[in-house]
């Protein structure tokens, strides 16, 4: 018997948020889980909560083999401290690879919630009010991740399996985040049946 559906919204706001003035939500999960998807669809239910993308922070980066990657540093500077000084202003400053000047700084301003969209963001230093796991199969996302990679297929699939896989891989074994999140979604099914 399928489960019923979990009214996400009334989950969410179920208490007033911690730091007294928004709510603090992260959305984690592998890479090509469906984070970004599930944060669409939770910005229709909570259209007044701000959307921040981690991957607006994923950068060029001198590796042997990644083209990428998060940019702590800056991640931790524009959004983390601000968020622990619960800041209701944040300089965000994504990352543009296609056009010049690649740091484009727009002000968000947080008055109801802010959700966080990232791989690993269980790990930051924040007091959530919120979590939710996007509980995909390790080998769907790995296939979703080099189909949607712009590198030649050969080469996104030796990134993907040697370096994001095992990295995920190590974070779950540490974080345990079916066991620490509030609520799994199961990535290989549409949102709208499993959230209201």
């Amino acid at each position: 018997m399928p489960k019923p559906a979990v009214d996400i919204k009334a989950a969410i706001l179920v208490n007033p948020p911690k730091n007294g003035k928004y709510y603090v939500v992260a959305i984690d999960g592998r890479g090509g889980a469906g984070k970004t998807t599930l944060s669409k669809y939770l910005q229709n239910l909570l259209p007044a909560f701000k959307l921040i993308c981690g991957d607006d922070y994923f950068e060029p980066i001198t590796h042997p083999i990644a083209w990428g990657g998060y940019n702590e540093e800056r991640f931790y500077n524009d959004i983390i401290k601000p968020i622990q000084a619960v800041s209701t202003e944040i300089d965000y400053r994504p990352y543009d690879w296609d056009n010049e000047p690649h740091f484009k700084d727009q002000i968000i301003s947080i008055t109801e919630g802010v959700f966080i969209d990232r791989c690993y963001s269980f790990s930051f230093d924040l007091d959530y009010d919120f979590k939710i796991w996007v509980e995909t199969p390790r080998d769907l996302t790995l296939n979703r991740g080099v189909d949607r990679s712009t590198m030649p297929k050969d080469k996104a699939e030796l990134v993907w399996r040697q370096l994001w896989k095992p990295m995920e891989d190590r974070y779950i074994s540490d974080i345990k985040p079916l066991e620490t999140s509030d609520l799994v979604i199961d990535g290989n099914k549409p949102f709208e049946q499993q959230a209201i």
